[in-house]
């Protein structure tokens, strides 16, 4: 029973593990910097691959163990089976969504704008408020805000201001680590006096909403990787389940020979017992 959760329990805490662990932080340092992204980007890939070779590791060693308490045997005697029932699935389905996220981060969103946007959306929904003007818009945009703006930055600002009165997920949901420069701009305007002006307290603010992006972005990309690993974890345990098992010769001989050494000690023990004469005394 155990071993058939022994794959996902294994894959949820490799996965955990590199979360925690492995995964490079992104700061806001890192996006305004050329050679620190490229660094970040690197290291990135980097643990990335480290994680799927962890992965494949722990779960070729889970299936050989699996493999061989069902059919018997040594475990070195069903690497082969169990390689093939991990590299395969896991490289063909696992290391395909890995590159498609790599390649196409949008689809990051399918989960980020629904899980991770319930997980940070209280701390982003805090920042926003203490960051946005909470009076009327047009007792805000004053007239020298009016001739130092342009208006297609106007028709961007009062876009994203219908949003935030609208619905604030709408606006979180639409930054992610690629453009949070380009949307923090544009929030530029909606902010209060204290926050327009650089310094310690706004870059304080701008660090704390950028880790909320890219927590976002990193709980739709775990999504993906456990949604898909959970997969191939059924996959791969229908394969063994209903794979039939393959014994050699001596196998077979030594099982027989197992066989008849239980039997032994049990015939031994009923003797045993049938034989023993008890009395009864007053």
């Amino acid at each position: 029973m155990v071993n058939s959760y022994l794959n996902i329990i294994t894959f949820l805490l490799t996965t955990v593990f590199y979360y925690l662990a492995l995964k490079p932080n992104f700061k806001y340092n890192d996006l305004t910097n050329s050679s620190e992204y490229k660094k970040y980007s690197n290291n990135n890939h980097l643990y990335l691959g480290i994680y799927f070779l962890l992965i494949l590791i722990i779960q070729f060693i889970v299936n050989a163990t699996i493999i061989t308490t069902k059919c018997g045997g040594s475990v070195t005697e069903n690497l082969g089976a169990s390689g093939v029932l991990t590299f395969v699935p896991w490289t063909l389905i696992f290391g395909v969504v890995i590159l498609v996220i790599l390649v196409y981060p949008g689809f990051k969103t399918a989960f980020s704008d629904v899980i991770g946007y319930f997980y940070v959306a209280n701390s982003a929904n805090q920042i926003l408020t203490e960051l946005l003007v909470n009076t009327k818009i047009n007792d805000e945009i004053t007239n020298e805000q009016m001739t130092s703006m342009s208006k297609k930055q106007l028709e961007k600002a009062a876009d994203m201001i219908i949003k935030i009165c609208g619905n604030t997920s709408i606006l979180i949901n639409q930054i992610v680590p690629s453009n949070f420069i380009e949307y923090w701009n544009l929030l530029r305007p909606l902010m209060k006096d204290k926050y327009k002006m650089d310094g310690p307290l706004v870059d304080e603010k701008r660090n704390e909403l950028f880790e909320l992006v890219v927590t976002r972005d990193n709980v739709g990309e775990a999504m993906w990787f456990i949604y898909s690993g959970l997969l191939v974890c059924s996959i791969v345990q229908l394969k063994i389940s209903t794979r039939s098992c393959s014994t050699n010769p001596k196998q077979i001989a030594k099982n027989y020979q197992e066989y008849l050494s239980k039997q032994e000690a049990i015939d031994k023990k009923n003797k045993q017992a049938t034989s023993t004469v008890y009395t009864i005394t007053n």
